[in-house]
């Protein structure tokens, strides 16, 4: 039997890993090591906890490890690289992250091709050892994972009850009929999945019964060609803050692990704490480890608008349905305005073009029987406006693979459909938005593609009243939003990005 050492500083990294969270080491152990159950196509998850030797056990039916992912699994270097399979979890951070507040994890898994255990713990002089074993406890496929806590870390699931409530903070959706067909139709995961807790099969829970939902609404989310890629549940609780915590709004999901909470900018008064709303959209998985200036500059925030606009809409509509008065984008005057000023100063400030997306101007194709340019489609579009005086249809168009759901028409060299080059412009730009919100003490914030400037804020209310003071008050609220927006998780925030944008718009 083999042992090997993680020879790294292997103990910032799992203290940099457990702060990422904002909840306690021993759920993340937990959550994170379901994930990568959920990653492995698993239709059985058993956890299970043991008071006596103050363990916590999952084991899965899963697809198993592979020997290179059995390696990456112990090795620390890996850190936040790459996600597991399906995208939820990253690859053995529960196990690794553990060694916070435990001493030793016994990891067993078979897959297709190769089987594998490990006995991974702390020596006395603080080394980290992994010595290779033999798997005896799974009967077949799947992957079995043993957490031994610290005697003075036991943690606060001791037992089902406790165990039931992680799970259902964490992956609500999971544990719902109506969800999980929609996980069925979609091909996400298999509809007949069970969660077993210390023995004993988890039941289906209707959402909907158990926080006895008033005003209740089912929604299908479709993007603008009718395409369906969301499911959603609105409706007000019998209690507050239902999901527990400070929970409230709309909880958003993806492939059954709830990422964040959103009111969408709006603000319900006293319904605000009651409302249950659970949005499960599988697409979302693409965004979860893009970081916020990457996401600017790949263009992703676009991508994920598309999902998510659509989202705050139909919350917006069962506000509405509901009696609230919902906060709406105005476009004005001041607006057309300020996002011609942000243009003229796009080429000193780049961060300005990557955030907005401009207006790019090329030749796309479209398909023409007689020419002799040969295309294929693909999917995505990039919706666009026509260009110029030559061949324009006058209505909108493609310019190439993109963002929304449909087909675009490309070049190939091997033969295909044919095509010819039309002049084609993308429908981008800034977008600003002004909306009057008292009960919101922010001068401006990023929503989607919008910068909102807060017309109820003093400081707009002061310079109102005086023309140039208010254009100075807007250009410096547009270029604090976006800062902030960049900032919130960059490693190296940039703090200069308003002295920069200021002094671009002084010289223009």
């Amino acid at each position: 039997m083999g042992e090997h050492e993680s020879s790294i500083n292997y103990k910032n990294l799992i203290q940099n890993h457990a702060e990422m969270y904002p909840y306690p080491v021993d759920e993340v152990v937990l959550v994170e090591i379901v994930a990568n159950a959920l990653d492995a196509k698993a239709t059985r998850i058993a956890v299970s906890f043991d008071k006596e030797r103050n363990s916590l056990i999952v084991e899965d039916n899963g697809d198993g490890m592979n020997e290179r992912q059995f390696d990456e699994y112990h090795d620390f270097a890996a850190g936040l690289k790459t996600r597991g399979s399906g995208g939820i979890g990253f690859a053995g951070l529960g196990a690794k992250i553990s060694f916070n507040i435990a001493d030793r994890v016994l990891t067993e898994t078979v897959s297709r091709d190769f089987a594998g255990a490990s006995n991974w713990y702390l020596r006395r002089n603080k080394k980290l050892i992994w010595e290779d074993q033999e798997p005896h406890n799974l009967k077949g496929r799947g992957t079995r994972v043993e957490v031994k806590f610290k005697a003075s870390k036991t943690p606060d699931y001791q037992d089902s009850d406790g165990i039931l409530r992680v799970l259902h903070h964490h992956y609500l959706p999971l544990f719902d009929p109506g969800f999980l067909k929609f996980y069925g139709q979609m091909r996400v995961y298999d509809p007949s999945m069970q969660f077993i807790v210390n023995g004993k099969p988890v039941r289906e829970v209707d959402l909907a019964e158990k926080f006895q939902l008033t005003h209740l609404k089912r929604v299908v989310v479709k993007s603008r060609q009718g395409k369906r890629y969301g499911l959603g549940l609105l409706g007000l609780a019998n209690q507050d803050y239902p999901v527990g915590g400070d929970r409230a709004g709309v909880l958003l999901s993806t492939y059954g692990k709830n990422v964040k909470s959103d009111m969408f900018n709006q603000f319900p008064g006293e319904f605000g704490p009651r409302i249950f709303a659970l949005f499960e959209v599988p697409g979302l998985i693409y965004f979860l480890t893009t970081s916020k200036s990457d996401f600017i500059k790949l263009g992703k925030h676009r991508q994920f608008n598309a999902l998510y606009t659509p989202i705050g809409n139909e919350f917006k509509a069962w506000l509405k349905e509901l009696g609230v008065k919902t906060l709406e984008f105005e476009s004005d005057t001041e607006s057309r305005s300020l996002e011609r000023e942000l243009k003229r100063i796009a080429e000193f400030i780049p961060e300005i073009s990557d955030f907005f997306g401009f207006r790019d101007s090329r030749k796309v194709l479209s398909e023409d029987a007689r020419g002799k340019v040969t295309a294929s489609e693909e999917e995505g579009v990039e919706v666009t406006l026509p260009d110029g005086d030559g061949e324009s249809y006058g209505t909108e168009g493609v310019l190439g693979p993109g963002d929304d759901p449909g087909t675009a028409i490309v070049e190939r060299k091997d033969g295909g459909k044919r095509a010819k080059p039309i002049s084609r412009k993308a429908k981008r730009g800034p977008k600003i938005t002004f909306i009057d919100t008292p009960e919101k003490g922010e001068m401006s914030w990023v929503d989607g593609n919008y910068v909102c400037i807060n017309k109820a804020h003093p400081a707009y209310k002061r310079s109102s009243s005086a023309g140039k003071t208010m254009r100075l008050h807007n250009m410096f609220a547009i270029g604090s939003a976006i800062q902030r927006y960049l900032a919130k998780e960059a490693e190296t925030p940039d703090l200069e990005f308003i002295d920069r944008l200021m002094a671009a718009w002084g010289r223009k």
